[in-house]
């Protein structure tokens, strides 16, 4: 559960990745697409794919409600749930190589007290926006995807 004050966030905790139609979705469920990394409109790379933490006092409809799509021709449409230890261990995924480091770090604001990102090093360098696509990132966008609970809409 989100603790205040707390500064990690805990294996037990389940996060929530806003989903946008039609370019986070395909066939129905979360696509690799829904774990990019973006460029602010301030032009600031992000080196994390931003999510929500949950807990029992979370109205992620109601927080997220101003959302703005970063596509064009995309709206808000709903949320997928991911468990954090998930999120964690595809770093012991053979096929990675031990060259990927992921992990999911507080990020509050005071707007979203509960925002948090998904953070992940390749060879110890952070992915960020502008960073090349790699094997490496479309590989962990993948398990991301598989690992979303169905999507719930709004």
């Amino acid at each position: 559960m989100l603790e205040s004050g707390v500064n990690i966030v805990s294996d037990e905790e389940k996060v929530a990745r806003v989903i946008f139609s039609p370019s986070y979705i395909y066939n129905g469920r979360v696509a690799p697409t829904a774990f990019r990394w973006e460029i602010l409109p301030s032009g600031t790379a992000e080196d994390y794919i931003s999510v929500l933490r949950c807990n029992t006092e979370n109205n992620i409809d109601e927080q997220t409600k101003d959302f703005r799509a970063r596509t064009e021709g995309d709206s808000r449409y709903g949320y997928a749930m991911l468990q954090v230890k998930e999120i964690r261990e595809i770093k012991n995924n053979p096929v990675l190589e031990n060259h990927v480091g992921i992990d999911v770090v507080p990020y509050p604001s005071n707007r979203l007290p509960n925002h948090a990102g998904i953070v992940v090093d390749i060879d110890n360098n952070r992915v960020r926006a502008n960073s090349p696509i790699t094997p490496e990132i479309m590989i962990v966008q993948k398990m991301l995807a598989a690992l979303c609970s169905d999507i719930i809409l709004f």
